[in-house]
């Protein structure tokens, strides 16, 4: 009975629960096996039954038990929950990334084409996207210019969407970034 009492109050002093003055005296009389004062009884029992749950006031080997069993299954839920997370994300992003640098690769060519001289028409494996061109069906290039739309004008301003796409999910991450730093407590 005195050491789970000597436990009780080693918590309370750590938990800093109580008068730490009070307990501490309180403790060095129960170490030293002496008797505690009513008053002193009182209190320690008051404290008992406001801070430590009744299920851990019976035995703490059971209360070790039950933090591991409680720990190791809020350990299993957080890694499925990042693991769930982090593959979504993750996933998107590289289609994205991938997409992004693949109309990138054709908007580029055909902005510095006419410099350098570049002719989509070298290898169809290089430039898939030009090779689209010939195989479009008649309707489309009517459509296309009627519309007085190229294109090449389609590659170049889907790939400035993707541009300004990366630019704005940048500062989205940016701002989750620095509201998951921010502590009220310290400002």
């Amino acid at each position: 009975m005195n050491e789970d009492l000597i436990e009780h109050v080693i918590f309370l002093i750590d938990a800093k629960k109580g008068d730490s003055g009070r307990l501490n005296y309180i403790l060095s009389m129960l170490q030293d096996g002496r008797q505690l004062y009513i008053s002193d009884k009182k209190y320690l029992d008051s404290l008992i039954a406001t801070y430590i749950d009744p299920s851990k006031r019976r035995t703490g080997q059971q209360s070790v038990d039950e933090i591991k069993t409680e720990l190791t299954r809020v350990k299993q839920k957080l890694e499925r929950y990042e693991k769930r997370g982090y593959k979504k994300a993750i996933g998107r992003k590289a289609v994205f990334f991938f997409v992004t640098f693949f109309f990138g690769w054709h908007a580029v060519v055909k902005l510095l084409g006419d410099t350098l001289q570049i002719n989509e028409s070298i290898n169809p494996y290089l430039f898939p996207l030009f090779q689209l061109k010939t195989m479009l069906p008649s309707q489309v290039t009517v459509l296309m210019t009627q519309y007085q739309v190229s294109y090449d004008s389609i590659i170049v301003f889907t790939w400035s969407m993707m541009m300004l796409a990366w630019i704005i999910l940048g500062f989205v991450y940016l701002i989750k970034f620095m509201r998951s730093r921010y502590n009220p407590a310290l400002h």
